[in-house]
Parts: C-alpha cells; structure tokens; sequence
C-alpha cells in the first residue's frame, strides 16, 4: 500500500488552473471558429439575394427586347412606365406584347409578374422602333430603417424593333 501512495504522489498530472487556462484558450478558438462561420452564412444569403434580383431583372428586360425586337413600332404610355409593341400585318396593326409596371411588379399583357420589388421602370424612344428600358430592382433583406442591408440593382437596354412592315 506504502508503494502505491508513493507512486501516486510521485505522479504528475494536470492542475487544476492548467486545466482552467486550456479551457478557456479553447472556448476562444471555438467562438472565433463559430463567429466567422456564421459571418460567411450571412454573406452569402446576400450575395444570394442580391443575385436573385439581378436574375429576375435580366430575365424580364430579355422578355421585353425579344418582344421588342419581333415589334415593327411601340407605343409608350405617358409616365413611360407602359409600353405596348405592335407588329405590322397585312390588314394592319396588331398589338404583339405589352409591358407595365403595377406596383412593384413588372407584368406582361397575360398579366404574367415577370419582376417583383422593381421600384423604377423607364421606357424612352425618339421614333417608336429604338427604344431604350432603363429598370431598377431593390430588395430589403433585413430591417425597412437599416439600408445596409437593401441591394439594389439597376439594368439598362436598348432594343430596335426589326420587324418592319413590308406592306
């Protein structure tokens, strides 16, 4: 029994504020670790937001020089935020697209929203077959008083109606 009391004192382990000091040294790194994990998920929930407005806004502005360009002339409402595309036929014009904006939302004549959160839509033409679009789409990830967090994207276009009449 002598022996085993004598080896057991003899025996180095850790003491109690060696244990304290690596706990807390590792309670430190872990927090850190956690920390930047979670900036990096909240980094790319707005680089993921930020690229579905820029999604939803180069889709529409593609649908709307498409129909555009398949137009021989367009009609723009009076606040320019209307536009209405005509194509020449034999027994006279028919109307081939239509683009407004009700709201927020951008809607072709099917009253289709091809954008939401668009919080300005310009239509300009000098001849009424170049037209150029400009749009702005903006979405609040976060609070409605902290603008950091808003991403805003604004695109612009121009489109020629090609479809002139041969009548």
């Amino acid at each position: 029994m002598m022996a085993l009391e004598r080896h057991l004192r003899g025996s180095r382990g850790f003491t109690l504020t060696e244990v304290m000091v690596a706990s807390i040294a590792g309670a430190v790194v872990i927090a850190a670790v956690v920390g930047m994990y979670i900036s990096a998920l909240d980094a790319w929930d707005l680089s993921g937001a930020q690229l579905a407005i820029q999604r939803s806004g180069d889709l529409a502005m593609e649908w709307i020089v498409k129909d555009i360009r398949s137009g021989s002339h367009v009609d723009i409402g009076s606040q320019q935020q209307s536009l209405t595309i005509y194509r020449a036929t034999a027994t006279g014009d028919s109307m081939s697209g239509y683009f407004v904006l009700d709201g927020s939302e951008l809607k072709n004549m099917h009253g289709v929203v091809l954008a939401d959160n668009v919080t300005d839509l310009t239509f300009s033409s000098g001849n009424d077959v170049k037209i150029w679009i400009a749009m702005t789409l903006q979405d609040d990830l976060g609070t409605t008083n902290i603008d950091t967090d808003d991403k805003v994207i604004e695109l612009r276009s121009v489109a020629v109606c090609r479809n002139q009449s041969l009548y």
